[in-house]
């Protein structure tokens, strides 16, 4: 048997060649999140702070409402100026950390978070690792784009498959501008 190598075969067994050698590497691994304007470690230090806030019972937690997605999208597109005081803030929030418990925050035990972010909130940790920042401005910060991703519309990032409205048994709300009416008499 005879194989005609045309050239219109070889393309065709070039690009079949190609395409699966440009597929292969993204079918054997899970893609890392992607996040526009935050690193990892400010992304699991701003989770653990959110999990704090709204955390998984019974029903989902920031987390599983994609709060961390919302206020990473929404300091990207909207409130840029808001990254130095997050950036700031993780900082100071990590030193204290380091200093005081020698772990991270995210490492912390779930009493300890709640102590230091209730302390911070007040500016009640100690001033000297927050030089340049404030912490009641971060705390309140991460506190109201937690709130906002958690309870907003899932359009902005947050509040993925509508899970606080699922908690609160509210109708998902319609996008007003997107209905089309027409009074016909």
């Amino acid at each position: 048997m005879q194989i005609m190598l045309n050239r219109r075969n070889f393309i065709k067994t070039l690009g079949l060649v190609y395409g699966t050698i440009l597929l292969a590497p993204s079918c054997s691994s899970v893609p890392e999140p992607y996040y526009r304007v935050f690193t990892k470690p400010e992304i699991d230090c701003l989770i653990a702070l959110s999990e704090r806030i709204i955390p998984a019972d019974h029903d989902p937690g920031a987390t599983d409402a994609g709060v961390i997605n919302y206020i990473d999208k929404q300091t990207y597109l909207r409130f840029p100026n808001d990254l130095a005081i997050y950036r700031n803030g993780i900082v100071s929030l990590q030193a204290y950390c380091k200093g005081k418990h020698g772990q991270l925050f995210q490492q912390l035990a779930v009493a300890q978070q709640v102590e230091i972010m209730q302390q911070m909130e007040r500016d009640r940790l100690e001033q000297e690792y927050w030089q340049g920042s404030s912490q009641s401005t971060f705390f309140n910060l991460v506190l109201s784009r937690t709130m906002q991703g958690f309870y907003g519309s899932p359009r902005h990032g947050g509040n993925k498959d509508y899970v606080s409205y699922r908690m609160l048994k509210l109708d998902y709300p319609l996008l007003i501008g997107q209905n089309r009416y027409r009074n016909e008499k």
